[in-house]
């Protein structure tokens, strides 16, 4: 899968660990259930661009809302969480936008966005102008 043999075991820890602590959370096991997509490919336009990318999650709630879910499986240590969250909300969002304008081209249906960080079992919304 694109990594060497030597470095294959914090890799496999790392997403053990992840799929364990999904799986005692609420929201995990929410996301890990219930219709949608996982790794969708689109191709389309943004903007003026082809652009080609994998969703990592699209989870229907019972609403019908379409979540865009994007995981991250980075950890924290030291420092505020909080603020930590706000940058990564801040980093990914331009990432969130895209994804949400290309699955609004392919879907037409309401979308909503988050980041999903199961090693720490934080679920944060991300507001991407769509509504």
């Amino acid at each position: 899968m694109g990594i060497a043999e030597v470095d294959s075991g914090p890799i496999i820890d790392r997403t053990v660990d992840s799929l364990t602590s999904m799986a005692a959370d609420e929201k995990g096991r929410w996301l890990l259930s219930g219709d949608g997509h996982v790794e969708l490919p689109l191709t389309g336009l943004v903007g003026s661009r082809t652009e080609s990318l994998v969703l990592d999650r699209v989870r229907i709630d019972d609403a019908g809302v379409h979540w865009i879910v994007d995981y991250k499986t980075s950890s924290h240590e030291g420092g505020k969480l909080s603020s930590f969250l706000d940058a990564e909300v801040e980093r990914y969002r331009p990432q969130l936008e895209k994804y949400a304008q290309l699955y609004r081209n392919y879907a037409d249906v309401d979308i909503r966005c988050a980041l999903y960080f199961p090693l720490l079992q934080e679920f944060i919304e991300v507001d991407v102008g769509l509504s």
